[in-house]
């Protein structure tokens, strides 16, 4: 897949509020409206949640880019796992209504898969022998999955496609759809298993669909950055910044309060 240059117009800091804008919204139609957004419910709030998947190849993209252009990986990696940790309290907060709670540990947020991508990133282009390089970042990937994380094993994996093959657009186009396939059919099997077993056809089709639609909205993500970034920072990189680490957190609170006057927990 070649990319005409003169489409790339778009900025690090537009393409991340480009992404941050259906994220927030599907975020709140997602986790407020609950069962309401969905695609048997309505196809006009389903589509609107599900929205939110476009801002997760952005930032996945944009941890490679960090990466390579970072002046200091050590600040960097500490910046994500700081605001990792600030974001489990709002992100646990929306999820159970409390901090009381076991998930609070065990059900991690976005932050620390980017902050374990990163890690597998500096241990990939380490001088350590092949065979440790590969162990660690296996390891990495097994925590993701032993501690929840958001994204599970695919998180890691997108990160270093999208470092490693930057300049190898169809390989690299062939290895996100089989990563961004294979973290939607993590919840899309087992669920079209029971609607099979119980005879609701109507439901196993909608999750099919449900599907199709998810991947269609990674898809845009991935496009977008990759016919659209143009490789320059933009006008204020230290506002963008800062704005974009504490957005996240923000937001999930922000949801958190709404759910909390609504009576939803």
């Amino acid at each position: 897949m070649q990319t005409n240059e003169k489409y790339k117009v778009i900025n690090r800091d537009l393409l991340k509020f480009i992404a941050i804008i259906p994220m927030a919204v599907g975020h709140f139609i997602d986790f407020y409206c609950g069962a309401s957004a969905s695609l048997q419910n309505s196809w006009l709030l389903f589509l609107l949640a599900q929205a939110s998947l476009i801002a997760s190849p952005v930032f996945f993209f944009f941890i490679a880019e960090g990466f390579r252009h970072t002046h200091s990986l050590k600040k960097y990696a500490l910046r994500l796992l700081l605001f990792a940790v600030i974001t489990q309290i709002p992100y646990c907060l929306m999820m159970n209504g409390t901090l009381l709670t076991p998930g609070i540990f065990t059900y991690l947020n976005v932050f620390f898969t980017l902050f374990l991508g990163l890690i597998a990133l500096i241990v990939s282009e380490s001088g350590m022998q092949l065979w440790l390089k590969i162990a660690l970042v296996l390891l990495l990937d097994a925590a993701t999955v032993l501690l929840q994380m958001q994204w599970l094993v695919f998180g890691i994996p997108i990160i270093l496609i999208f470092y490693y093959f930057r300049e190898q657009p169809a390989k690299r186009l062939a290895l996100f759809a089989l990563c961004a396939a294979g973290s939607l059919l993590i919840g899309t099997v087992p669920a079209a298993v029971i609607y099979m077993q119980h005879g609701r056809n109507d439901l196993l089709v909608n999750s099919l669909i449900g599907f199709a639609v998810d991947l269609c909205f990674l898809f845009a993500g991935y496009l977008i950055v990759t016919f659209f970034y143009n490789g320059e920072k933009g006008k204020h990189p230290q506002f963008a910044k800062w704005f974009f680490y504490l957005f996240y957190p923000a937001h999930l609170f922000v949801i958190f309060l709404a759910k909390l006057l609504a009576h939803q927990y």
